[in-house]
């Protein structure tokens, strides 16, 4: 067996079944696994690659000789996912996968890929409840939200979000309590803790496009639970009128 594979499958074994990640770093020549935090809050469902890894890596060795981003799937198959092919297109670099316990491996580069805003799956890179609404907004409204720039760790964000603190930069007001609601409002809930840490966009019928953690997306009513845990409500100025 190939060393650096050799090396993937032991460090999988040993944190089965959470799944673990790394690069795969070209060395002189030799390809050469560099293992990197996973910093997902359920880390036998998915990873999320450590930015800080990651770009100390980059500085050490450059860009370049990153051939390839290496996750296992202890539990299941080696396939990619969805959400692997959803946050791989974003990275235009060589996938590589494993599942420790068959030593399955499954590797591709990856190509552009578009999902609908329907039931794509959870990820904190790049399909998470904000990348939603930034995406509803460019199909419905042809408006280019920004995108913020986030912590790496989603349970720092839990705890400390940033939405109400950077709607008014993102081109948003706040609701007064006797403004009727409109199509594209935007609810800022609290889904844990003590924060707004959840943004939701409504649609027609009183439906509510949204992407809960550890959920696909999906349009649910905006009920009396929805409004339960709503504490602000925000409008794009430009559809203030």
């Amino acid at each position: 067996m190939i060393y650096w594979k050799k090396k993937v499958i032991e460090d999988a074994l040993q944190e089965s079944p959470k799944e673990i990640c790394g690069l795969l770093v070209n060395i002189k020549g030799k390809l050469v696994y560099k293992k990197c935090k996973n910093l997902a809050q359920i880390p036998t469902d998915q990873f999320i690659l450590s930015p800080t890894d990651y770009a100390a890596i980059e500085d050490q060795y450059g860009n370049e000789a990153i051939e390839g981003i290496v996750h296992s799937h202890p539990t299941t198959s080696a396939y990619a996912s969805p959400a692997d092919r959803v946050s791989a297109a974003r990275t235009n670099k060589h996938w590589y996968i494993v599942n420790p316990h068959t030593e399955e491996w499954y590797d591709f580069v990856p190509k552009e890929y578009k999902q609908s805003l329907l039931g794509r799956p959870w990820t904190w890179e790049y399909t998470n409840c904000w990348q939603l609404v930034r995406e509803f907004y460019k199909a419905e409204l042809n408006i280019n939200l920004i995108d913020f720039e986030k912590p790496e760790d989603p349970e720092y964000f839990a705890f400390n979000p940033m939405f109400e603190d950077c709607y008014e930069k993102g081109g948003f007001r706040s609701l007064e309590d006797d403004e009727p609601l409109k199509l594209y409002d935007c609810p800022l809930m609290n889904f844990s803790g003590d924060k707004l840490n959840h943004i939701a966009v409504l649609c027609e019928n009183n439906m509510l496009l949204h992407h809960p953690q550890g959920r696909l997306s999906c349009k649910e009513e905006y009920n009396r639970y929805y409004r339960s845990i709503t504490g602000k409500i925000i409008r794009y100025v430009g559809l203030s009128s």
